[in-house]
């Protein structure tokens, strides 16, 4: 008679725990980094928003800027929405500008939030 060679119950139950258990942890780290992945495509199309709105009002050659402005947007197959804010500073020729980027399904939540300085475009020096 023929002695079989092979794997018993126990050593397959073992293997194939150790498997599912590997199988889970890549399963879990895919998962997290499609998250990542997400997260970084919003935050790079809301830094263009804010980008973009940052040309406009440089290229806008009124002075003082207007306080408030605010707007809405498509970009990425989704809608956005940005508003741009002035503050006055204590140099006369200079204004802070603030823009926030949110989406439009999470208006109380900022994505991307840019700070500048523009000057008066006629200032001397």
């Amino acid at each position: 008679m023929r002695q079989w060679r092979g794997f018993t119950l126990l050593e397959v139950l073992i293997a194939l725990a150790i498997f599912a258990t590997a199988g889970a942890a890549i399963l879990q780290a895919s998962a997290s980094h499609l998250r990542a992945v997400a997260q970084l495509e919003e935050l790079t199309l809301a830094s263009m928003i804010a980008n973009n709105q940052l040309q406009q009002a440089q290229l806008n050659r009124s002075w003082p800027p207007r306080e408030l402005e605010q707007g809405e947007v498509s970009l990425g197959n989704r809608d956005w929405q940005w508003q741009l804010r002035a503050v006055t500073v204590p140099d006369q020729d200079l204004r802070e500008l603030q823009i926030s980027v949110r989406l439009a399904e999470q208006p109380e939540q900022v994505v991307y939030q840019l700070k500048t300085y523009i000057g008066r475009p006629d200032a001397p020096g």
